[in-house]
């Protein structure tokens, strides 16, 4: 009870902030604590990465649940208990098991491949045993534009809802790939409020994003 249990990360990499992944996208905040508010920020909250960049090379650790993180100078410390007794009085006690890993990389942070690293620890392949072959039912051509989503359309209609976002904060044109005998496709919100019609060329997409633009498409069936 009580007790901050965390695992500590020094990397040779030296930066002024680190690099948080948020949902759709991603924050810098400072590793130092020059200002009061930096002080204060003595642990961040970040998904599935947190990372340190110094221009052709990084690190970044990765892990599965634990969202607390501090990085101060050049080692990141990941905490994986925290054993508080509200609102939980039994929270952290007993058995506890986890998965993090340390990903290195070389060259910039953008051409790092940080983003699939995290999906795949976080989202691990299921696996059936079939003679189907291989083939991707939607696939996009640039690595920096992630598909975070597939769904049946909220009206209960047969129409499914893609939902894409720019994870690098640049803007991309990419190609929305489709398997499925699509015959219209539509720009909506995420409310899945039709926005505009989207131009379709044999089961190919064609989008622009901004950075860490988000976009939801609603393709129809025949």
């Amino acid at each position: 009870r009580h007790k901050l249990l965390k695992v500590y990360f020094p990397v040779t990499i030296h930066a002024h902030e680190a690099i948080h992944e948020i949902q759709f996208g991603h924050i810098r905040r400072p590793n130092h604590a020059s200002r009061p508010v930096d002080a204060m920020q003595f642990e961040v909250v970040h998904h599935k990465w947190s990372a340190l960049s110094e221009g052709a090379r990084g690190v970044a650790i990765l892990n599965d649940c634990k969202y607390g993180i501090n990085v101060v100078g050049n080692v990141l410390g990941l905490t994986l208990l925290k054993s508080a007794l509200a609102p939980d009085m039994t929270a952290d006690q007993g058995l506890q098991q986890f998965t993090y890993s340390l990903y290195p990389w070389e060259g910039s942070f953008a051409a790092s491949d940080i983003i699939r690293e995290g999906y795949e620890l976080n989202y691990p392949p299921l696996l059936t045993t079939n003679t189907a072959g291989e083939g991707s039912i939607f696939a996009v051509d640039t690595p920096n534009i992630i598909i975070e989503a597939v769904k049946a359309a909220e009206d209960g209609s047969t129409d499914v809802i893609v939902r894409l976002y720019e994870a690098m904060q640049t803007a991309t044109r990419c190609t929305l790939t489709v398997a499925l005998p699509v015959t219209a496709a539509q720009q909506t919100t995420m409310l899945e409020v039709p926005e505009q019609a989207l131009t379709l060329r044999e089961g190919t997409i064609l989008l622009d994003f901004r950075p860490f633009e988000i976009k939801t498409v609603r393709l129809t069936c025949g």
